[in-house]
């Protein structure tokens, strides 16, 4: 019974010292990580694909078309993404949301076309998230477009940090004129 006793304690103490080396070298790893990409070797190794995402997501389009038209295209294109989580109409325009929060596009229904592009996406590891979903989800709308013959053109957005929306993770929003 005495020896069953010191095996439970001894399984107890090894346990408590595996957490808490465990965490510790999470912990360190982690801020290995945020080192190297804050830093000139993480800034080199993400320069060329943070900049091709950036021109991913500053990627608009106009549609040639009716409001209605033009925003059930939208609406039934977006839908159709498993990673858009919400495409809902409001005020003139129809919002999708990707991955739950950001980042999120805003067509802009207007009466002789509709403009439609990214308003606000979050900033992480080095990189904005969700380039390529946007790029997938705007190049559908371009093809769905044009088999039903609507004109598209293309333009670009230019993003800066948002300040006010904290550091965790960093909000950029379409940069203003």
């Amino acid at each position: 019974m005495g020896k069953l006793v010191i095996v439970l304690v001894l399984i107890v103490l090894a346990s408590f010292v595996w957490y808490f080396a465990k965490s510790k070298v999470s912990r360190v790893h982690g801020q290995v990580r945020d080192r190297a990409i804050e830093g000139n070797i993480g800034r080199a190794l993400t320069a060329g694909p943070a900049t091709k995402h950036l021109a991913m997501m500053g990627r608009t389009l106009t549609l040639g078309a009716d409001p209605q038209r033009a925003g059930e295209l939208v609406t039934h294109v977006a839908t159709a993404d498993a990673r858009v989580t919400d495409v809902r109409a409001d005020a003139g325009t129809v919002v999708i949301t990707i991955d739950g929060s950001y980042p999120r596009a805003r067509a802009h229904l207007l009466a002789d076309r509709t403009v439609i592009g990214i308003e606000a996406m979050t900033w992480e590891m080095g990189f904005p998230q969700g380039a390529a979903v946007w790029d997938r989800i705007a190049t559908a709308i371009t093809t769905a477009a044009g088999h039903q013959g609507i004109p598209v053109g293309e333009g670009a957005r230019h993003f800066v940090r948002d300040p006010a929306a904290g550091n965790d993770p960093e909000v950029w929003t379409v940069q203003v004129a």
